[in-house]
């Protein structure tokens, strides 16, 4: 290579090392650039693992699936019980959504308020406007209309004018339940059709109170049942003599626990306690009713005349405990005779069961009667433990006093702590409804939303119904909700002072953050290690581009070198 030749080749070598390498520091800035993503990334991530989300649990049952949202506080239905949580500002001002805030013009309702409660027909055009917003249709604001504005609505009082609810001890209660006040139901007693309800071959039948003996047909009303409450008068039974071929006992015992009188009682007890619009009132009924079917089960079933505790449990138990007790031999007997001495059927709380020893010597002439079994319940005791079972939910599972002996102690009553022996226990009682109920409720919902804004004034932002916003403005201080508490008034306050709203981890969010996090990490992996590849390629080029540039410079000063030996020759 001619010496021209090798310096125009050197010049291009140290261009190229020159752009390599130049290459190679972007690249290595590139990597620094992606490291600093990551670590970005990685922060990012690691603050999601915190992040919450406000959800709503109006029965306490620990529910975390219902968000927190505008509609849920602001829509009338049994999830709030009917009476609206108000979003507010710092100022105390209603937020309202932007069909809210329609319905609100339309009444004529200046955004700083009234400061006081206007007539029924500026509410009535609030209702009106709820319509043409789309909050409500037509026919339900025709309806609320011509329900009577409820002005006192969160301004002293939660009652509607329509419903009215007293307290009351059981005494009192059977005095209002005989009053002529409320709608009673009566069961009919029928001989021939309960003992076709028994279903049960060769079956005898006595009912009534213990101290009157048989009282054949009667009409029974729930006041009767719980007229022993006071302990002075006798127990209502339903008493039946069977014969045992055939599962007679069995049969007659399970026809007991779902004979008619149950669906009666438990319909007039809940006429009685179910208090408008309250969802726990009508939660702890639903309780109330499924225990005491449950109590009246075979499964469950109480023992007489037993001093022991058995090893066998349910019906076979019962069996073969009485096999073991022959001093029952006479007892329904005596029943049937109106002796009273050996009638303790009161002292327990379900059905139960008799087996009469079909060995001993039962009277002259009178041996085929009394080789009867026998099934029985106590009528007054499975409304006692009724009432009792609904103050248990009414006061909390473990946390109430009251109780009912379970099959370990034979359900005795005097095992248990009957809320019936309880004198001075008030029950909420409701004793005056008027127009439809749950359109009285809906009104009602309105109407507290309408005093509100015209007390204290509203303002407008529609992004209230976007779950996020709302949530975020709450956790930040920017909103609170105004609750209407026990003495009737709203009161506002931050979120986490209202029972029902709970902050709990958004496993969710959490999961979003998650994958997004190993999704990123990924292409900023892959674009690492084509970074590393093209870095990999320069240094081998920069490497390759070194190595000849030493040969050719080496060459050139040889060539020189060379060039001044000729010439000194």
């Amino acid at each position: 290579m001619g010496l021209a030749a090798s310096q125009a080749r050197l010049l291009t070598i140290t261009a190229r090392k020159a752009d390599c390498e130049y290459q190679s520091m972007r690249y290595s800035h590139q990597k620094i650039a992606l490291s600093r993503d990551l670590t970005d990334l990685s922060t990012e991530y690691q603050n999601s693992l915190d992040q919450t989300k406000l959800v709503y649990d109006f029965y306490g049952t620990g529910d975390t699936t219902t968000p927190l949202s505008y509609g849920l506080l602001m829509t009338p239905s049994q999830m709030n019980g009917y009476l609206p949580t108000l979003i507010t500002d710092t100022s105390g001002k209603t937020v309202l959504s932007s069909a809210y805030a329609t319905a609100a013009r339309a009444a004529g309702i200046p955004q700083e308020g009234l400061g006081c409660l206007p007539s029924s027909t500026m509410r009535n055009k609030f209702i009106e406007g709820l319509a043409k917003s789309g909050i409500i249709s037509n026919e339900q604001a025709a309806t609320y209309v011509g329900i009577e504005y409820a002005q006192s609505m969160g301004m002293g009082t939660t009652d509607l004018v329509t419903t009215k609810v007293e307290e009351m001890t059981l005494a009192e209660l059977i005095d209002y339940y005989t009053s002529g006040d409320f709608e009673t139901t009566s069961y009919m007693y029928d001989r021939e059709a309960l003992k076709a309800e028994l279903a049960a071959e060769d079956v005898q039948i006595r009912t009534g109170a213990k101290s009157n003996g048989d009282i054949g047909n009667q009409t029974l009303t729930l006041d009767q049942i719980l007229s022993d409450a006071n302990g002075q008068n006798p127990h209502y039974q339903i008493l039946c003599k069977v014969d045992d071929e055939n599962d007679g006992r069995l049969n007659t015992a399970n026809a007991i626990a779902n004979s008619p009188i149950w669906d009666w009682m438990f319909s007039e007890f809940a006429s009685l306690l179910n208090v408008a619009g309250d969802p726990g009132v009508s939660s702890a009924i639903a309780s109330a009713e499924a225990q005491t079917r449950k109590l009246l089960q075979s499964d469950n079933l109480a023992l007489q005349f037993s001093g022991k505790t058995w090893e066998k449990s349910g019906w076979k138990g019962v069996i073969s405990a009485m096999n073991d007790q022959n001093h029952h031999r006479t007892w329904f007997g005596k029943i049937f005779r109106g002796t009273e001495d050996s009638y303790n059927t009161a002292e327990y709380i379900g059905i139960t069961t008799y087996d009469n020893d079909r060995n001993g010597f039962l009277g002259m002439g009178n041996k085929k009667k009394y080789k009867k079994d026998g099934v029985s319940v106590d009528v007054s005791n499975i409304a006692y433990a009724y009432l009792t079972y609904f103050i248990q939910a009414m006061e909390g599972i473990g946390k109430s006093e009251y109780t009912v002996s379970d099959t370990t102690n034979n359900r005795k009553v005097e095992d248990s702590n009957l809320i019936t022996l309880d004198s001075d226990y008030k029950f909420n009682v409701v004793v005056n409804t008027g127009v439809n109920t749950d359109q009285a409720l809906q009104s009602g919902f309105f109407d507290a939303i309408f005093n509100q804004i015209c007390t204290n004034g509203w303002v407008e932002n529609n992004n209230v119904t976007d779950n996020d916003y709302l949530q975020e403005m709450l956790k930040t201080g920017k909103y609170f909700l105004s609750t209407c508490t026990d003495d009737g008034y709203y009161y506002q306050g931050n979120y986490a002072t209202n029972t029902y709203i709970k902050e709990v981890t958004d496993e969710d969010a959490i999961a979003k953050a998650e994958a997004k996090y190993n999704t990123e990490k990924q292409k900023l992996n892959q674009k690492e290690e084509i970074l590393d590849l093209k870095m990999k390629n320069l240094d081998t080029e920069i490497s390759s581009l070194t190595t000849e540039y030493d040969t050719i410079k080496s060459l050139i000063s040889k060539n020189i070198e060379k060039s001044f030996k000729r010439y000194d020759a």
